[in-house]
């Protein structure tokens, strides 16, 4: 058992059981042990998972020239660039690096903002991008709202899937939501703790000292999950359970409106909600990263590994939407930079090193981000705008 799989333990015996929104969000954002608070390393080889930035810059390449465009349809105006969650640093470098050379006038306009949580990221970012000391300004999330609305672009990639969910299942009686408790293993202790629980134990559990962790159903933690469920899971089968991530529509909910004029450009894994939430997936897409490999038990290296579901990209249009939003592009990753022209980068290589070339190495990571059935289908690219021109 990990310290924070043991804190978490202590809260439940302490309080009773808590949503799995709750625990996922320990389990992440813990201030000191969660898994994108802490020190540890998360991206790359060392790392838990690759991003497509840190596959090759000529993922940021493209993603710069297409931002690139936009800014010029607002004329001179200076340019805000808002990253949440930019992870070591890559992207917000090579986008850096690419307009600095290629496009100078919007590099000297352009004011790039990262939000980040994670003291210890904001230094590897600080480091990543130190030949552009001074062009970045990092904030915090209440920071930037204070700000005001902006004129530019709002950017993640691989954020919205790291947002907590609520996990919901559908019984004979109706709809509910799933808790996550601590089971003593001696007395085989209910969950007498919260009111309208069923001691029915379902889903995953994972051994412990003197007990494990279950998940248990109750009632709905709050009747904006009842309304989610009817609006993008209508058809979930008895036994089906699959994830209500709200803090995720709250936050794009909040992000759409830093914007007087411009775009929100979303990179995530995941699908539409007929796909997300069809009947093939019976216990949803929740799954755990740890040093590359594939986890399925979320109570497993409590803290020590990534929790993530795929994001709803139906539901985060239809808030953008009600927000006044235009969807201008959604669809695979691999369509959006092949519209982008991403194979005209392609090099002619005739070098001796197949494997060090430098060429050679952008050849094959454009070909990893648009194959068929790889990252550039799992990811999707959404960008929504406000009171901007369309290209």
């Amino acid at each position: 058992m990990t310290e924070l799989g043991l804190w978490i333990q202590q809260q439940i015996k302490q309080a009773g059981p808590r949503t799995f929104a709750k625990f996922m969000e320990w389990a992440l954002y813990h201030p000191d042990l969660g898994y994108y608070t802490s020190d540890r390393r998360k991206f790359g080889k060392a790392g838990d998972f690759y991003t497509s930035p840190g596959i090759n810059p000529v993922f940021a390449e493209v993603l710069a020239d297409q931002l690139a465009e936009k800014a010029a349809l607002l004329g001179g105006k200076p340019f805000t660039l808002i990253e949440f969650g930019a992870g070591e640093g890559m992207l917000a470098r090579d986008l850096l690096n690419r307009w600095q050379s290629t496009y100078p006038t919007l590099y000297e306009r352009v004011v790039y903002l990262i939000v980040e949580i994670s003291p210890t990221l904001r230094a590897v970012q600080q480091e990543q991008t130190s030949a552009h000391a001074g062009k970045i300004i990092w904030m915090s999330q209440e920071e930037v709202k204070a700000g005001g609305q902006y004129c530019g672009a709002v950017l993640t990639n691989e954020f919205v899937d790291a947002f907590p969910v609520h996990r919901v299942v559908k019984q004979a009686d109706g709809l509910a939501e799933l808790y996550v408790d601590w089971k003593v293993t001696s007395d085989d202790r209910g969950v007498e703790a919260l009111q309208g629980v069923h001691e029915k134990t379902v889903g995953e559990h994972r051994e412990g000292d003197c007990g494990h962790f279950v998940q248990v159903s109750g009632d709905l933690s709050e009747e904006r999950i009842a309304t989610y469920v009817s609006d993008y899971a209508g058809g979930m089968l008895r036994g089906q359970v699959t994830e209500v991530g709200l803090p995720g529509l709250d936050w794009y909910r909040e992000a759409v409106e830093l914007l007087a004029s411009g775009w929100i450009v979303t990179i995530d894994y995941g699908f539409d909600a007929e796909m997300l939430h069809h009947k093939s997936r019976m216990d949803g897409t929740l799954r755990g990263f740890y040093q590359h490999t594939l986890i399925d038990d979320p109570f497993a290296n409590i803290g020590e590994q990534d929790l993530t579901t795929d994001v709803n990209f139906t539901a985060l249009q239809d808030v953008g939407a009600q927000a006044g939003l235009v969807t201008e592009f959604y669809g695979a990753q691999s369509k959006y930079l092949l519209q982008a022209g991403i194979l005209q980068r392609l090099r002619d290589v005739t070098s001796a090193d197949l494997l060090r070339d430098p060429d050679m190495k952008r050849n094959r990571a454009i070909k990893q981000l648009i194959m068929p059935g790889g990252i550039g289908d799992h990811f999707k690219v959404l960008v929504q705008s406000r009171n901007a021109p369309v290209l």
